[in-house]
């Protein structure tokens, strides 16, 4: 019975509910589903920069010659590693090392993107975090801050 109830509302309601209030598609029903998680669309240039930051091989060269070691709060930021290593990999993750992104002054990295070996490109990751984490502000709905 309850089977037969369920089937008669698929079949009746929902194609009249989808009629007057129809469903999103794209990008806006992605962001609606995924934006208050801090999940935003992932177009071919921010792939082109998850891919450069995945060459880190974490040798750690790159922070012996930051140039905002000691100039941004260590709890928040260990070293311009943490970039490639961290930082680019989720945007959902991105709310929480706000402080440290914001205080991000890539042209200070062009030494440490310069011993790199495997080429990771320090001072365009930086400039592409805060512009990312801008974005999961804006599309991603309310900034859930610092947990």
């Amino acid at each position: 019975m309850a089977g037969e109830l369920y089937l008669g509302y698929r079949a009746i309601v929902e194609p009249l509910r989808r009629i007057f209030r129809p469903r999103k598609k794209g990008k806006a029903a992605f962001l609606e589903n995924y934006g208050p998680e801090g999940l935003v669309p992932t177009p071919p240039s921010d792939k082109a920069m998850l891919v450069a930051a995945g060459r880190c091989i974490s040798c750690g060269l790159c922070d012996r010659l930051d140039g905002q070691l000691g100039a941004i709060a260590r709890q928040s930021y260990d070293g311009v590693s943490l970039l490639p290593r961290q930082y680019a990999r989720s945007s959902v993750e991105l709310v929480h090392a706000r402080a440290a992104i914001e205080a991000l002054e890539p042209e200070r990295y062009r030494q440490a993107e310069s011993v790199c070996p495997t080429g990771v490109p320090l001072v365009q990751l930086a400039v592409w975090l805060k512009d990312r984490l801008s974005r999961v502000r804006v599309q991603g709905g309310a900034d859930r801050g610092d947990r």
